[in-house]
C-alpha cells in the first residue's frame, strides 16, 4: 500500500482516476483529518474538476453498503446471543432439574432410616 505522501506525489494531470484510489483517499481521510481535501484540490489544480463529485459517490456507496454488511453482522450477532442465552438457560434449567433429584433421593434414603 502506497504511504499517504506516495498517494499524493502519484496525481498527474494523465492520470486514471480509478474507485480504489477514491477509496485509498478516503481511508487516509479517515485516520488523518482533511487528507481528502488535500487530495482532492490537488486533483482539481491538476484538471480533474469532478474529483469531489467522484469522490463524494465512491464514498456514499462505501458507506452504504459498509452499513447493510453491519447490520447483517449485527442481526448474526444478535441471533448468537440469543442461541447462548437459551443454552445457557436451560442448562441452568437441567441443573436445577438434577439438584431437585438429588435432594428428593436424599430425603427418600432419610426417611428409609
Amino acid at each position: 500500500m502506497a504511504s499517504r505522501q506516495e498517494l499524493l506525489d502519484s496525481i498527474r494531470p494523465d492520470m486514471n482516476l480509478s474507485k480504489g484510489f477514491f477509496l485509498k483517499v478516503y481511508g487516509y481521510e479517515i485516520t488523518r483529518s482533511g487528507f481528502a481535501d488535500v487530495a482532492l484540490g490537488m486533483l482539481e489544480a491538476s484538471g480533474c474538476s469532478k474529483a469531489r463529485e467522484y469522490y463524494g459517490r465512491v464514498v456514499t456507496e462505501y458507506e452504504t453498503e459498509h452499513e447493510k454488511e453491519m447490520r447483517r453482522v449485527a442481526q448474526w450477532y444478535r441471533k448468537q446471543i440469543r442461541r447462548e442465552k437459551v443454552g445457557d438457560w436451560e442448562k441452568r434449567q437441567q441443573e436445577v432439574e438434577q439438584r431437585k433429584l438429588s435432594r428428593e433421593e436424599v430425603a427418600k434414603e432419610f426417611l428409609k432410616w
